[in-house]
Parts: C-alpha cells; structure tokens; sequence
C-alpha cells in the first residue's frame, strides 16, 4: 500500500520499465530507490556534485534539472553524461581526488556507489573537503541486510549449506564489485571521525522489493554452474521471450508489470528497520 500522504512527483517506474526493458525487476529496484530517496534531497543546495554519475540518468529524473558537476571512473558513462547535458560540468577520475576547492559544494549527491568504493574512510574524508560547513552529503547504498533478506541467500542459510551461501556471496560480490557494505553503526562512525554527523538514516527495498528482484535476477544467475562466473541476466527464460517477442508486445508486458508492481514500488515503508538498501544524510559541522 502507497505510504500514507506520500506524494508521487513523478512516475518513475513506468519511465524505468520502458527504459530498462525488459529488466523489470531492475526498474523496480532504481523506481523505488528513488521514490524513497525523494523527501531527502531538498537539504542539498546548490552547486551540487554527483558522485560517481554514471550517465546522470538517474540524477536528472530526480533533481529535474542539470547538476553542476559529476564525476565518474568509467569514460564511456562521462561521454554519456556530457551527450546528454545532464551536468554543467563532468570530471573523469577517482572519487577519492574529486578536482575542486576546499569548502566549495553546496552538496554532494550519490546513488548505489559507495559499496563500489574501497576505503571508505578516505572518501568521506574527500567529500569533507569539499563541503561547505553546515551543508549535506546524502547518498544511497547497499546495507548489510542485503544478505539476510535476500531469498536466494537465506534459502541456503542452513548448516550442512553454509559453505555454499558463503560462496554465492563471495561470487555476486565480485559480479557486482561490492567492496564496501556497511552498517549504520559503522557509517556513523567514519562521519564523525571527519567532522560530519549523521543525521538522518532509513532503509528501503524492504522484503516484498527484494523478493521480487531475487526471483528474476539472484536464483537466475546460478542456473549458469560453477566455475563459470556468474551473469547478470533475469530470469532467462522469460527474459528471452520477452527480449524478443516471441509471444507477446512489449507494450501488453510493460502494461502488465505495471500494474502488478506499482504498490510495491510507492512504499517508503516509514517503520521499517531493515531493507536492502540505506538512505544516508550527514551533514558536516
């Protein structure tokens, strides 16, 4: 159920099912991320970094306007970005060095990045630098429950099993190169060691979110035996049938998946204290 008084600006998830056709659980995870992360964004003033932009999709269906900068590792995601006109100004390098001044953002923006970034500390340190004081860091990331929650992982939670959820996890970290997943205990810690606090914190894509995705993308990628490394197909059945209409139109699937995901997708599930994902906002002092 839709979250109480929780207005929707914008229908993000028939944008992203038509975009990430036929990646549909794929477009329900980044609609709801960002139904979720809404209410938070407006403490960001500008000039604003995105922090690791990708290709800025993401940013411009949720600001609504072209940022000031962006910064990302991959040139083919920058040469994107500047194709699109998402950002005033696009860097190409390492979080770790972001190339401006002291003290010189309004506020610093990242989506499902950090648990990409190794040594954390060092980065928060890096986006300290180049807050002004009093003003916002607010990001999205996985959280620890990513592997409790999580269906395909719980299913082999069991004794004589163990070594092999230890496994899978070992590989879907490497897939996705997750280097960096922490709580909210250990977030908070690494703030306040480089003069920020941690001020708001909530989790998203709770059970019903993250059962959905597991069942079209976590078991799929294990129809595929070791030691062949793991893929990121779908359900890969129905994904080929679909990628190539090989029974119905894109139009009736799309219509369909719609209907059948939008509650799930517009509930910021206020009381919950476990998801998948984690909303950070620290403010430096």
């Amino acid at each position: 159920m839709i979250s109480s008084g929780s207005e929707i600006r914008m229908d993000y998830l028939k944008l992203l099912l038509d975009l990430y056709y036929p990646l549909h659980f794929f477009a329900l995870f980044r609609a709801h991320e960002l139904y979720n992360v809404e209410p938070f964004i407006d403490v960001l003033s500008p000039p604003i970094l995105d922090l690791g932009c990708g290709d800025g999709l993401i940013a411009n269906l949720l600001f609504g306007i072209s940022l000031d900068y962006g910064i990302d590792l991959s040139k083919t995601a920058i040469k994107q970005a500047k194709t699109n006109g998402f950002y005033k100004t696009v860097f190409y390098g390492d979080a770790h060095t972001i190339p401006l001044e002291d003290n010189s953002l309004g506020g610093v923006f990242s989506n499902c990045v950090l648990e990409h970034i190794s040594d954390m500390p060092d980065l928060i340190r890096e986006v300290a630098r180049v807050l002004r004081s009093g003003h916002y860091f607010v990001a999205t990331c996985l959280s620890p429950f990513y592997y409790t929650l999580n269906p395909a992982f719980g299913f082999f939670d069991k004794p004589l099993l163990g070594w092999f959820r230890k496994s899978m996890i070992t590989q879907e970290n490497k897939l996705h190169n997750h280097v960096s997943v922490f709580d909210i205990d250990e977030y908070r810690q690494m703030f306040e060691s480089h003069g920020m606090v941690l001020e708001k914190h909530k989790y998203y894509a709770t059970k019903s979110v993250t059962t959905i995705c597991s069942k079209w993308d976590t078991f799929s990628k294990y129809l595929i035996p070791f030691p062949v490394g793991l893929r990121h197909a779908g359900f890969l059945v129905y994904y080929l049938k679909v990628r190539y209409r090989l029974f119905v139109q894109k139009d009736n699937v799309l219509q369909r998946w719609y209907n059948g995901l939008y509650q799930i997708c517009y509930d910021r599930n206020e009381d919950n204290n476990k998801g998948v994902g984690q909303i950070l906002v620290a403010r430096k002092l």
